[in-house]
């Protein structure tokens, strides 16, 4: 018997290989033999008191609604913005990452999509891609084509920058940056929706928008990390959520002392029609809603209340979409959703 027979395609996962290193540009870091290499010499120097700071996360099962629809261009986005997202919550300028790839069989056409998606969205964020691993576990997926994507970043930051919850204070406001649809998060959910209304991803919903619901449904996650490590920069930030998953609430209170409460205003943003389309089809809780999807917002950053409007009008001039949509109160550490 050969590996082959098992499931396994050496020469496949070879050809992979030398495709992701020459999509990676080259600089100062490289994708090794056995392990990814940094070169930390020159970003030190631009540091007093540096902190590495790292983060790990995947896309979870959007991977189905991507099979389905056949789309896998904008993954590779979505794995790189799930981590450069969290790490920037600490002000972290992102430096280089790695992926792991798991699937049932290797197809070279999606896996060359996947990964240049990736390695364009590793371009945008500022980091590179050095490495990560490859897996053909076919006894451990049900179908054929089932694949996971996990993404694992590094970054720095200056001790001194990094958000302390404890400088959190009343009368700080919340300013809520746009997002671009589910995100990453919901998609069990959602695909139980779909099932059990016999719902079509290349049919047009009026209800839901105004694109075929696999497009809304596979619209990539923003990277915010730049526009974000440029309000750091700029403002006294002195918090930052990454709206995944648990939603606001559940994501926004990371970010409190336990003397402040953060009140977020329904209302005063957009909520993109598709959640609510999701929740009529498949009869979802208004507490659930919330607590499952971002609702419009990918992520919160707190800022003193004299600097709000000029956060407005900075992250406007960026083109980035954003609202004022809370402000901190005295409390006891939590979240409060208000009409």
């Amino acid at each position: 018997m050969r590996y082959r027979d098992a499931g396994v395609d050496l020469d496949q996962a070879d050809q992979l290989v030398e495709l992701i290193k020459r999509l990676n540009p080259k600089g100062r870091a490289q994708i090794g033999p056995f392990a990814g290499l940094f070169e930390l010499t020159a970003i030190l120097q631009e540091y007093t008191d540096p902190v590495l700071v790292s983060s790990t996360d995947g896309i979870g099962t959007k991977t189905r609604i991507a099979l389905e629809y056949r789309r896998f261009d904008g993954l590779g986005q979505d794995l790189v913005a799930m981590n450069v997202n969290d790490l920037v919550c600490l002000g972290a300028k992102p430096l280089f990452f790695l992926d792991y790839y798991a699937t049932a069989q290797l197809d070279l056409e999606m896996s060359r999509e996947i990964f240049a998606g990736l390695v364009r969205a590793c371009d945008e964020a500022g980091c590179v891609l050095i490495g990560g691993e490859t897996a053909q576990l076919r006894d451990l997926f049900v179908r054929v084509d089932d694949f996971e994507l996990v993404g694992f970043v590094v970054g720095i930051v200056e001790r001194s920058q990094i958000p302390n919850p404890e400088r959190v204070e009343p009368g700080d406001v919340l300013i809520g940056l746009a997002a671009s649809g589910p995100h990453c998060n919901g998609f069990s959910l959602i695909r139980k929706i779909i099932e059990k209304e016999k719902l079509d991803l290349r049919k047009i919903y009026r209800e839901a928008g105004e694109r075929p619901l696999g497009e809304l449904l596979l619209e990539p996650m923003p990277i915010y990390s730049n526009v974000v490590l440029r309000l750091f920069e700029r403002f006294s930030v002195k918090g930052a959520a990454h709206i995944t998953g648990g939603g606001i609430s559940g994501n926004l209170v990371r970010a409190l002392n336990d003397r402040v409460n953060a009140v977020v205003h329904r209302g005063s943003w957009p909520i993109p029609q598709l959640f609510r389309a999701l929740q009529s089809w498949g009869e979802v809780p208004e507490d659930e809603l919330w607590e499952v999807f971002n609702m419009g917002l990918g992520f919160i950053a707190i800022v003193p209340q004299g600097q709000a409007d000029a956060v407005l009008q900075f992250l406007e001039s960026q083109g980035q979409r954003a609202y004022r949509v809370g402000e901190i109160t005295s409390g006891t550490g939590g979240v409060v959703i208000k009409n």
